[in-house]
């Protein structure tokens, strides 16, 4: 079917549907423009905090594309945001490592020192002195010096041995530290046998053969006179000087087994060359060697000289038995 035109009704169709939208019939369809561009977006906020935190670069090959539309009316629009190429300012955040920490401890420890330093209440007052016989408080106190000084200076080893120099009397000294301000002292006196007198000074001196100063006053000592220096003995080059003996122990032992064998009221007497004896009432000198060997039989010895000389009349200066195959007398 067709019209006036010539036209048929599927013609007339289609050239009344492109009048309408503005197509002319026939025309060839315009070509598709090209899509515009779209600008490189910023970094989305959650790249930036990884890359603060990890300490990377924006630039990395990987590059995430969040799209967004926003419809507006019946058009709808279309955007997008990727990772662009921007370099951030590295920013260096303050960590508190193991240097930092040792640091804190350090000023805190030196803080807390020195505040017991100059407190009071770790002040030393008096040492606390056990064990002592003769030895004072007051003694041991001024020897170590240590009131009114913090207990933190205490060193009980310094002190120890700065007993020992200052009381050779004291054969053992400890010393024990406690908080807040305790130094207790402990101490062992030496027990003295002999009152060992020399060129007008009197020494005491114990079973060890060590010498020290008289302190207070001890019962039965065993007085010796004596006239010279006994001889030297061998010491050790590793001990301190607090004990070196001055007699050997055996003389020691010696003196003390022929105390019994004195007349009564009957001092000791020490000579370097004939040893221990005493001075007899009837006017000579006996003695008995350097040693403790045979005493009893010595004893007989020198009693039978005695009746001898006394039988003929003579008056003796001097008697030795030190050795009991060689007696004499002068």
């Amino acid at each position: 079917m067709s019209n006036k035109d010539g036209q048929t009704r599927s013609q007339f169709v289609r050239q009344r549907r492109d009048s309408r939208f503005g197509v002319k019939l026939g025309a060839k369809k315009p070509a598709p423009k090209p899509a515009a561009k779209t600008p490189p977006a910023r970094p989305l906020r959650s790249d930036y905090t990884a890359y603060l935190n990890g300490g990377g670069h924006l630039d990395r090959p990987e590059r995430r594309t969040r799209s967004y539309r926003a419809q507006a009316g019946s058009q709808q629009v279309a955007f997008s945001l990727g990772r662009a190429d921007v370099r951030a300012p590295a920013i260096s955040l303050p960590q508190l490592g193991p240097r930092w920490i040792s640091a804190g401890a350090t000023l805190l420890l030196a803080f807390l020192l020195i505040t017991m330093w100059n407190s009071s209440t770790f002040a030393v007052s008096a040492a606390e002195l056990k064990g002592a016989q003769r030895l004072s408080t007051a003694e041991v106190n001024a020897a170590l010096g240590i009131s009114g000084q913090p207990v933190f200076t205490a060193v009980p080893s310094q002190m120890v041995a700065q007993l020992r120099a200052d009381f050779p009397d004291l054969s053992a000294a400890s010393v024990h530290v406690g908080l807040p301000n305790r130094l207790v002292v402990e101490v062992t006196e030496r027990t003295p046998l002999l009152a060992w007198s020399q060129n007008g000074a009197v020494t005491w001196i114990d079973a060890s053969g060590i010498a020290f100063p008289p302190r207070g006053a001890v019962q039965g000592l065993i007085p010796v006179d004596a006239t010279g220096t006994p001889p030297q003995i061998q010491l050790d080059a590793s001990a301190p000087a607090y004990e070196h003996p001055y007699l050997a122990p055996d003389m020691v032992q010696a003196m003390v087994t022929l105390y019994p064998y004195l007349p009564q009221g009957v001092t000791m007497t020490y000579d370097p060359q004939y040893g221990m004896g005493w001075n007899d009432s009837r006017g000579w000198s006996v003695y008995f060697g350097q040693s403790t060997s045979d005493i009893p039989m010595k004893i007989k010895v020198y009693q039978a000289i005695v009746d001898t000389l006394t039988s003929q009349g003579i008056q003796p200066t001097l008697i030795s038995v030190e050795y009991l195959d060689a007696p004499f007398y002068k």
